[in-house]
């Protein structure tokens, strides 16, 4: 998605190493995570979330453990409306894998059990939204979110 570039939140990070290790800080976790391609990808969109949207930290739901036919999946990020109904389903990729439709299908499985209005797919450098209409069944893709 042109004009769309979540690297500008990469000084907003913070990382430090421990032991050999580098960590990265989850501000919604309140916790460091090990340093994974796809973490900081994560850990960029989350700040995209706070800073550019303005979306509030209880409205922001990260690597939680859903069921869906007796199997269990982790959502990479969740957006919840005001009245605390799923809204954005957010899957992050790392930089160096391409979003594709392995992605986009991983995204609406979990999508089956939490019925958000939007998904988003991102890798960092490619970010793409589409909206779902239920009722008319259709998915569309859109410019960007706004909550």
């Amino acid at each position: 998605m042109s004009g769309f570039n979540i690297l500008k939140y990469k000084k907003d990070l913070n990382i430090k190493q421990k032991e050999g290790k580098n960590y990265i800080f989850d501000p919604l976790r309140h916790k460091y995570i090990v340093f994974q391609p796809e973490e900081m990808v994560r850990q960029l969109f989350i700040q995209y979330l706070l800073q550019e949207l303005k979306i509030p930290e209880k409205h922001i739901a990260v690597e939680r453990q859903i069921t869906i036919n007796r199997k269990s999946y982790r959502f990479d990020i969740l957006i919840f409306n005001k009245s605390g109904k799923p809204e954005m389903i957010v899957e992050c990729k790392s930089h160096k894998i391409p979003v594709n439709d392995g992605a986009a299908i991983q995204a609406s499985i979990y999508n089956i059990a939490l019925k958000a209005e939007y998904l988003c797919l991102t890798n960092g450098k490619n970010t793409f939204f589409y909206k779902i209409d239920f009722e008319q069944g259709t998915i569309n893709k859109v410019k960007g979110y706004k909550q």
